[in-house]
């Protein structure tokens, strides 16, 4: 086993991204200290087809899950799902939702990742359940233990449900009255050392009941007046603001942060190119994975909102950038036979694809399948 993690290192750097050349608008990076998430090894060497498509997440209509969907989940070729409002009716529909998905998912030999957006406030994909209080109201308690008592209760809810990922703690530190994140409530403060704090109580409060937390929207979308999913913005914050709004990931990840999830917001500071963060490589293995030291698992945000390219296309290249899990709130169609292909032909790194699935098989069995 210590030779083949030897041999990903060593592979896994061959390819590394060269440090981002215009950075005199950037601000100082402070080590971080090793994260724990250790390198597992893979059972048995998967087909392309599972190797890949454990990297997808999908969303679907309706309240039960189709036969198609059933049968991509038993090939191993989608590994996550999202689940909406509109997938929710009831206790009693939801767990048996996701009691076919799971089953499904076992007999491929891998279970799913059940991901939802229960930040608190205006966004509760289940408004009956926890966090009773918005991140805006966590702060103004002033207390940590507060943020971690909603992250328990979040937890809870979510497992008792079937529910192993929440895609929150939102960790954007607004840096105007305007900010999107900010008028829609749900960022915990302006301070950067607040928002560090209640995004850190929250997201551990969260993973002590084995569900796994998203620190979102790195690296930052606090100076975005306009909501990211909707618009493909490229944001300029000062240094000062650059260097608060990743002080609450260089907190999070030494404590053992589960999943980061990456902006559709572009930054030249970080990427000379100005790309998506989602589908910058720079952004995500310089920043990232090297300055930051994160070594759990990368999501992308929604890839139907704009990247600049299409739905297909916009996976593919944030898979070469490495991102480990692909967002889609529909089914992907065509992204698993772009992402092959892609694997065939030297675009996307065989030691890298091994990474990744890797860092997701090890979230999943931390978090449990179901």
């Amino acid at each position: 086993m210590a030779g083949l993690v030897a041999l990903l290192a060593l592979m896994l750097g061959a390819h590394a991204a060269p440090a981002p050349r215009d950075t005199a608008s950037r601000p100082p990076v402070a080590p971080a200290a090793e994260v724990r998430h250790p390198a597992i090894a893979i059972p048995v060497s998967p087909s392309d087809a599972k190797l890949l498509g454990q990297r997808i997440m999908v969303g679907f209509p309706g309240t039960s899950a189709g036969s198609g969907l059933l049968a991509q989940v038993r090939r191993g070729q989608v590994g996550s799902v999202i689940l909406f409002g509109a997938n929710i009716t009831s206790r009693r529909q939801l767990t048996g939702l996701i009691g076919s998905l799971q089953r499904a998912a076992r007999q491929g030999g891998n279970p799913l990742l059940i991901a939802v957006d229960q930040e608190g406030g205006q966004v509760k994909r289940l408004p009956g359940g926890p966090p009773d209080l918005s991140p805006p109201q966590i702060a103004a308690t002033g207390s940590t233990t507060v943020a971690a008592r909603e992250g328990r209760a979040t937890g809870r809810y979510l497992k008792g449900l079937g529910i192993n990922m929440d895609l929150a703690p939102v960790s954007d530190v607004p840096t105007f009255q305007g900010a999107f994140i900010w008028q829609q409530g749900r960022a915990f403060s302006f301070r950067p050392g607040d928002v560090a704090r209640y995004a850190s109580a929250f997201a551990l409060g969260l993973q002590a009941q084995h569900v796994a937390a998203t620190a979102k929207h790195f690296p930052g979308v606090g100076s975005a007046a306009v909501d990211t999913d909707f618009k493909l913005d490229e944001l300029h914050p000062t240094a000062a603001q650059l260097q608060g709004a990743l002080l609450p990931y260089q907190t999070l990840i030494p404590r053992g942060l589960d999943a980061v999830m990456l902006s559709t917001a572009g930054f030249r500071a970080y990427d000379p190119a100005g790309t998506s963060t989602a589908l910058s490589r720079p952004t995500v293995q310089h920043l990232l994975r090297g300055e930051l030291a994160f070594r759990g698992v990368t999501i992308t945000d929604a890839l139907g909102t704009p990247t600049g390219h299409d739905e297909i296309t916009a996976g593919r290249l944030a898979a070469r950038a490495g991102a480990d899990i692909l967002l889609y709130t529909d089914s992907a169609p065509g992204e698993l036979a772009a992402l092959e292909q892609d694997l065939a032909h030297g675009r996307l790194s065989r030691a890298e694809a091994i990474a990744s699935y890797q860092r997701i098989v090890a979230l999943k069995r931390r978090v449990g399948g179901g």
